[in-house]
């Protein structure tokens, strides 16, 4: 279908309890922040990717910490590679759960406790409708901020990744691929790119992927992810954020063409990201479909 908005509006379903929650106001961002700061650990633990990164490219890897500000201008999270710390800002993150909001006035949210059913969408593109699945508690706010934070803390996660095997490469010159990995690593928009492709990933490895409605939105995601590829090959529009739409749409044709052998082939997909450039992204994207037995970097 060509819109995905019009397709997700057929798997929901219509009730207003969940906007008239007298709830929604009252969670604790703080709290939020700490437990997705260790739940996207966990995450990355149960999976080996941390042991995986570090025993493969003989990175000296150190966590980073985590700090919490009210506000930080234009941004919701960072990462600082002087500090080796991860960086939120609760105003900016309050901000986008409302944009968030408004975006299902397209719709209406029923409340379940049923997994499935649970799965609704959100939009996390700059340029276009990327829909995102999530799953929905009794606070429909708070589910969206723990969304929002999760994806946010694997976006910044993958930025110290990325550091520090940029720091190895600067230091040893006997790596494998070496040239190549630091000129791509020295390019800021690959940066971003890369990191938003491993957020979608890692987001959606997590449990969404076994869900047809979690695959629903990966599926519904490609037209809209080759429309986008078009107008900025055409030079149609003037795009913000063109690096993160372009990993977010990267992303998702990896979890699109893995479906059910996404987390079996996950160190596979680790080793594609650390090798990835705007180039091979905008390519992978055009011709998903064709040959995707040529998805993954050899």
């Amino acid at each position: 279908m060509n819109d995905p908005k019009e397709y997700i509006k057929d798997l929901s379903y219509n009730t207003k309890d969940v906007f008239f929650n007298d709830d929604l106001d009252k969670i604790n961002l703080d709290k939020i922040i700490e437990n997705e700061y260790k739940n996207t650990f966990e995450i990355l633990d149960k999976l080996d990717i941390i042991k995986y990164i570090k025993d493969n490219y003989k990175i000296n890897y150190k966590e980073p910490e985590l700090e919490i500000l009210e506000y930080i201008p234009i941004i919701i999270g960072g990462y600082s590679r002087s500090k080796n710390k991860i960086i939120f800002s609760k105003k900016s993150i309050e901000s986008l759960i409302d944009e968030q909001l408004e975006f299902f006035g397209y719709k209406e949210i029923k409340r379940s406790t049923n997994d499935t059913q649970g799965i609704k969408y959100l939009n996390m593109s700059f340029n276009s409708i990327f829909l995102y699945p999530f799953c929905i508690n009794r606070n429909i706010r708070e589910a969206i901020a723990e969304s929002i934070i999760r994806s946010k803390m694997l976006h910044e996660r993958w930025h110290s990744f990325d550091y520090m095997i940029l720091d190895k490469l600067e230091k040893d010159s006997t790596i494998k691929d070496r040239d190549y990995l630091l000129t791509i690593l020295n390019n800021h928009d690959n940066l971003e790119l890369r990191a938003s492709a491993f957020e979608v990933v890692d987001y959606l490895v997590n449990g969404f992927y076994k869900h047809e409605k979690g695959l629903a939105a990966a599926y519904s995601n490609i037209p809209t992810c080759r429309e986008f590829i078009d107008k900025l090959e055409r030079k149609e529009d003037i795009y913000t954020y063109v690096p993160y739409d372009l990993g977010f749409c990267y992303g998702n044709t990896v979890v699109a063409a893995n479906r059910s052998s996404l987390k079996e082939n996950i160190y596979n997909i680790i080793d594609d990201i650390i090798h990835l450039d705007k180039e091979r992204v905008i390519n992978v994207i055009k011709h998903y479909g064709d040959n995707s037995d040529k998805l993954l970097h050899d």
